[in-house]
């Protein structure tokens, strides 16, 4: 899974710790990017304003490196911030990590509900791409017919 550079508006916010955690997250060193996330999480109180990025970050880079559990933490951390679009970016690309599509789309939708113009939840969204309704709603997808009908339909669009 490619990582998708965040779109910070706070960085010089965060502390340095977290800065470089992210800049090994980019660079696809999760071990060490674990370290600098888990020391930004700890040096924060719960009722910080960026307590829940902080988690998040924690969270998807322990979810890379195979923590599966770690997805809890950036459900809750997205529960708890509505207004990080990065937040939700995060826990859209855990949900996809962990082939939860459904849940990967619903966490772009609600984020970009929060941050209409956040690049990275646009970016993935794309990716993922979203599907349109069937045009026979009592035939499977896979079905011939349609398959034809649906791609009939897409060229008028």
């Amino acid at each position: 899974m490619s990582y998708i550079k965040a779109v910070y508006r706070d960085l010089n916010l965060c502390c340095d710790e977290f800065i470089k955690g992210v800049e090994l997250l980019e660079q696809c060193s999760i071990k060490d990017s674990i370290r600098y996330f888990k020391c930004a999480f700890d040096s924060v109180v719960k009722n910080h304003r960026l307590y829940s990025k902080y988690k998040s970050y924690y969270g998807f880079s322990c979810l890379l490196n195979g923590d599966n559990s770690a997805i809890d933490m950036c459900r809750c951390a997205a529960k708890s911030s509505t207004s990080d679009g990065d937040i939700y970016l995060n826990l859209a690309r855990a949900e996809a990590f962990l082939s939860n599509r459904l849940n990967a789309l619903q966490a772009i939708t609600t984020g970009l509900r929060y941050a209409a113009d956040h690049e990275g939840l646009k970016a993935l969204q794309k990716k993922l791409g979203i599907r349109i309704r069937k045009p026979l709603p009592i035939l499977s997808r896979d079905n011939p017919v349609s398959a034809a009908l649906g791609k009939k339909m897409r060229k008028r669009y």
